[in-house]
């Protein structure tokens, strides 16, 4: 059962908005996402997203051919709410070196690339934008462009945006009705198979790291699974934003680790790592657990999807390994569609 319930405002466009709309910064960011998707999609409905297994080749939305010698426009989306900086400097040239290099990977050409943020650069960071433009335009004769929250809102408020700005900032929107009786604690189940996930990433990632015993990672996977679809289905407010909240906080404990764990340089292997971010989870997140009736254990599974969604990784040179991984995966896909045709 679901009530409509007014949340805030009177459905102006604010960004901050969508963490309230959609439970939280997680939730808003990949909200975002989708937002400026369809943005472009009310001049071009043909543009299409990419759902990042493992990597996202750079792109969020894109309007074009992926395929050999062809041609795309490409939108990278980035939630930054809290202003931008020298750590977003480095996130968007990390972010278009990776769209450049799947593009020289696979054979097509980009045409044009938009970064998309909900905020507003100050004149500082609008003089690195201009120049950085200006040197990455002038290497490959790619037109790079900024749309950002003004520009954004602008094209929302435009009277061909309406369906778009009210699908995301309305102020009324339905909102599961919470059950308040007791309900027992999830408990943990065992993995029906040994052999289960074989082929998924994360395992592979552990082997990368030299860590050959899996099963308890792949039992705390099929745990985080089985929580997941749980809490989708009910559709309880409470339980979907502390799930999210639990995600950010893995995702945080990972990155500390391994920050802390590159300061070492040379060394490919990070040892530790992973049993340091295991125990962290296990000792320290009992707060999200209890608030979701689960196990901390589902926590540890919540890390191995974060790097099963190419997010994380056990050695220095994780991001290489998961790009490779699914290079391998579609080769694989097409060999296989190859065989079948033939």
């Amino acid at each position: 059962m679901s009530q409509n319930i007014a949340v805030v405002g009177n459905g102006d466009v604010d960004f901050r908005f969508l963490e309230v709309r959609f439970a939280g910064e997680a939730g808003a960011r990949e909200a975002f996402e989708r937002l400026v998707a369809d943005i472009v999609g009310i001049v071009h409905p043909d543009v299409r997203e990419i759902q990042a297994n493992p990597g996202d080749w750079g792109i969020d939305a894109y309007v074009g051919d992926l395929g050999q010698d062809g041609e795309v426009h490409i939108w990278q989306s980035k939630f930054y709410m809290n202003g931008f900086g020298a750590t977003q400097q480095d996130d968007v040239r990390e972010s278009y070196s990776s769209a450049i290099e799947a593009s020289k990977a696979n054979g097509y050409k980009i045409k044009s690339w938009t970064l998309c943020i909900p905020c507003e650069l100050d004149a500082p960071m609008l003089k690195w934008w201009t120049g950085w433009k200006r040197r990455k335009e002038k290497e490959l004769g790619i037109v790079i462009q900024l749309e950002t929250a003004g520009n954004l809102r602008r094209r929302l408020q435009a009277p061909a945006g309406q369906s778009v700005r009210e699908m995301y900032f309305s102020p009324l929107f339905n909102v599961p009705q919470e059950d308040d009786g007791e309900a027992p604690t999830r408990g943990l189940q065992m993995l029906p198979e040994e052999a289960e996930y074989d082929d998924a990433l994360f395992v592979h990632q552990l082997n990368e790291a030299g860590i050959s015993e899996t099963n308890s990672a792949r039992e705390a996977f099929f745990n985080a699974e089985i929580l997941e679809r749980e809490i989708a289905d009910k559709g309880i407010g409470r339980e979907l934003t502390g799930l999210a909240t639990w995600r950010v906080r893995v995702a945080s404990t990972w990155s500390n680790a391994f920050i802390s764990a590159c300061e070492t340089p040379g060394q490919r292997l990070l040892p530790g790592l992973y049993s340091n971010v295991v125990r962290s989870i296990e000792n320290e997140h009992a707060t999200e657990a209890n608030a979701l009736r689960a196990h901390v254990l589902h926590g540890v599974g919540l890390l191995h999807q974060s790097v099963d969604n190419g997010k994380a990784g056990w050695v220095r040179d994780w991001r290489r390994v998961a790009a490779d991984f699914l290079d391998g995966a579609l080769s694989n896909i097409s060999e296989s569609e190859g065989e079948q045709d033939g």
